[in-house]
């Protein structure tokens, strides 16, 4: 059935659904665009507010205000230029809300910094994709001490204490994987 794809529709009938002109939904279309630019998203509002806030709980706000605001985006924009300024103005009202007072960045230096993620983002995009493919490569040792520096945010020490090993060996172990991984996505991106 090239055309049309048989349906079932719970009733013990099938029926024939045109699947040529289907359309995703708009749930669909939001994610594919949303997950797409997540990332970077993230990292915008990261260097907005800063690592040490309530960026978990700030993206998922944001992320609850694109999907409701999506009926009213023009898809002839881009996607990442729409969501960064519903993330800017998300920004202002955390902080407000929140009785911020102290920023990272003058509004001229936010307004560039969200043009420069826009500019940058498919750059980024390969990079990450890049990314991945040699993170994959990594043996099981390298992707724990990633883990531990990165996603825990452990300092070398603490890493140390727990792998039974030296903080200069931790270093040393640590600078080699970055070493590599730069290598690999430099060689990727060049390939692409």
């Amino acid at each position: 059935m090239p055309e049309s794809q048989a349906n079932h529709s719970g009733s013990g009938e099938y029926r024939q659904m045109d699947t040529a002109s289907a359309q995703p939904s708009t749930h669909e279309q939001f994610l594919t665009r949303f997950l797409a630019i997540q990332p970077s998203l993230r990292s915008y509002v990261q260097a907005l507010v800063g690592p040490e806030s309530d960026c978990d709980d700030l993206i998922q706000e944001i992320s609850l205000v694109l999907w409701r605001e999506f009926p009213h985006y023009d898809s002839q924009r881009p996607f990442i230029a729409w969501a960064i300024g519903i993330a800017r103005n998300q920004v202002a009202r955390y902080r407000r809300d929140h009785a911020i007072r102290r920023r990272r960045f003058s509004d001229q230096a936010e307004a560039a910094l969200g043009v420069a993620f826009i500019e940058l983002e498919d750059e980024f995009r390969e990079r990450r994709s890049a990314l991945r493919t040699c993170l994959g490569r990594l043996g099981p040792k390298a992707h724990e001490l990633l883990r531990m520096r990165y996603q825990q945010g452990m300092d070398l020490a603490a890493i140390a204490h727990e792998q039974a090993s030296t903080v200069n060996a931790i270093n040393k172990s640590l600078g080699k994987i970055r070493r590599l991984l730069l290598e690999c996505t430099g060689r990727a991106q060049v390939l692409s």
